[in-house]
């Protein structure tokens, strides 16, 4: 049965059968629908309820490349800031900040407005009275998040990608990292190919595991949005599916531009210095595999160890904090997995 003979009645019953047996993909698979369209369902109910449901006429189909002249001036506002950057970027930080353009309509644009060219570019930009940088709403909403007096584990969840660097006998590391605001706590996931990196692919396998079994939910999550690495957060529709899964509120931030963020950056540092900064001195790490065990190692003692030297929480280790919050969610410790009671017994 395809998706557009399902009338509102239909839709509803299958959103409830979703909440009932707590499996999107078992549901979706069981009425023939695609997780796809599950979720535009559920966010047409959230937004409009029953309404929402009702099948609409469908809409007189427009060109594919057809630019309104909003979005249009939105790609010359960015050409004007950022000449270097050809169709394939700009359509990566445009689709960062919502604007659905593809790079056909992109590059159609530039060659209405003669700007096919990177030195027709750079003229254009050095013509532009006011370079007006595409971003600033993001790093705001990031502040405002910080007026709560009190934050606690999963209110604010950083995630970047840095490139570490290339040592010998083992090839270029990148770092993926995930860093809880309020608890310190941190996960990291290594590639050693730019190609490789797969963000969400890890946040769901992994990330949103460990979630579970700490009864713990992301409310917000900032993604650093450094230009190198911003196809590899926009790319696809996955992220779409669990920020809208999860309930997540998302935002594209830069870091060197926030203050509030500065213990992230400091946390950074000090994996550069305690443990990267090591590897060539260790006959031991002479492989990626051997690096990425020993960096996971290492971050298990630090999540599970180190004191917190300031603020709400210092004193306490990362897991204290995590666990604490746990059980005001009602988590039975008894019940977590082995290995994690095995580790918090050890680091008592």
């Amino acid at each position: 049965m395809k998706s557009k003979e399902f009338n509102a009645h239909n839709k509803y019953m299958i959103l409830k059968h979703a909440i009932k047996e707590g499996n999107v993909s078992r549901t979706c698979e069981l009425f023939g629908i695609s997780r796809t369209t599950f979720y535009n369902w559920q966010r047409a109910y959230q937004k409009h309820g029953m309404l929402g449901l009702e099948i609409k006429e469908p809409k007189k189909p427009e060109m594919p490349n057809k630019i309104s002249k909003i979005i249009e001036q939105e790609i010359l506002e960015y050409v004007g800031s950022y000449p270097s950057d050809g169709p394939k970027r700009i359509y990566y930080e445009l689709k960062a900040e919502g604007i659905d353009v593809g790079e056909t309509g992109i590059y159609n644009v530039l060659k209405r407005n003669n700007l096919t060219r990177k030195t027709d570019r750079l003229k254009y930009s050095q013509n532009k009275i006011l370079h007006k940088k595409i971003n600033p709403k993001e790093n705001k909403e990031l502040i405002g998040l910080f007026n709560k007096q009190r934050i606690y584990p999963g209110y604010l969840v950083v995630q970047r990608i840095d490139f570490i660097g290339t040592f010998d006998g083992i090839g270029k590391i990148y770092q993926y990292s995930f860093y809880d605001m309020d608890s310190k706590w941190v996960a990291v996931k290594l590639y050693n190919k730019k190609q490789d990196i797969d963000v969400w692919h890890h946040f769901e396998r992994k990330l949103v595991y460990l979630l579970r079994i700490f009864n713990i939910n992301i409310e917000n999550l900032a993604t650093n949005r450094k230009k190198e690495f911003l196809p590899y957060f926009v790319r696809g529709d996955k992220y779409k599916e669990l920020i809208g899964e999860l309930n997540i509120n998302h935002i594209f931030i830069s870091l060197e531009d926030t203050m509030e963020l500065e213990d992230l950056t400091l946390f950074n540092e000090f994996l550069v210095t305690e443990f990267y900064n090591k590897i060539n001195s260790n006959d031991e790490l002479n492989s990626f595999i051997k690096v990425e065990r020993a960096l996971n190692k290492f971050i298990r003692d630090y999540n599970f160890s180190t004191i917190i030297q300031e603020g709400y929480n210092k004193g306490k280790t990362p897991v204290e904090v995590v666990l604490e919050r746990a059980l005001q969610n009602n988590v039975d410790l008894d019940t977590l997995p082995l290995w994690i009671l095995a580790l918090i017994n050890h680091s008592n």
